[in-house]
């Protein structure tokens, strides 16, 4: 196994991918490996095994990793079956279902969350979160 789990490739080192600063990428991305995303992304992101998320980085669409950190802003719905970390100055806008978050004092979420395991059919878990905006005067979590 490759860091963090994700499988290996045949040379048994696990895929690295950096879309810096200064690039733009428009359309859909599908890797098994790690992906950090500097500068910008529009469209989804499927099976990642980790996305990063740099703080000047933006994604624009949806989003299915294992694990997801985010210091930048990702606008999209996100599926994290692993974890999902929003870091200090992060912002996520969209939906978010993860089986564990970490959310660090300043990061903003505009959305609705789950976590914790998918229920089977017709369990209700009583795990869903809807976050509201904070109300004036109030530090923003």
């Amino acid at each position: 196994m490759g860091l963090l789990g994700n499988k290996s490739t045949k040379n048994g080192s696990t895929g690295y991918s950096v879309i810096d600063d200064r690039l733009t990428i428009r359309g859909e991305l599908d890797t098994d490996g790690t992906i950090r995303v500097d500068g910008h992304v529009e469209g989804a992101l499927h099976r990642a095994g980790t996305l990063i998320v740099g703080a000047q980085g933006e994604v624009v669409g949806d989003v299915e990793a294992s694990e997801v950190v985010v210091a930048g802003t990702i606008r999209g719905n996100v599926h994290a079956t692993v974890r999902l970390e929003i870091e200090p100055g992060a912002s996520v806008h969209g939906e978010i279902r993860a089986n564990a978050m970490v959310l660090r004092e300043g990061a903003v979420i505009h959305g609705k969350v789950s976590i914790g395991a998918a229920p089977s059919a017709g369990e209700n878990t009583g795990r869903r979160l809807e976050l509201a905006p904070a109300p004036a005067g109030r530090a923003r979590v």
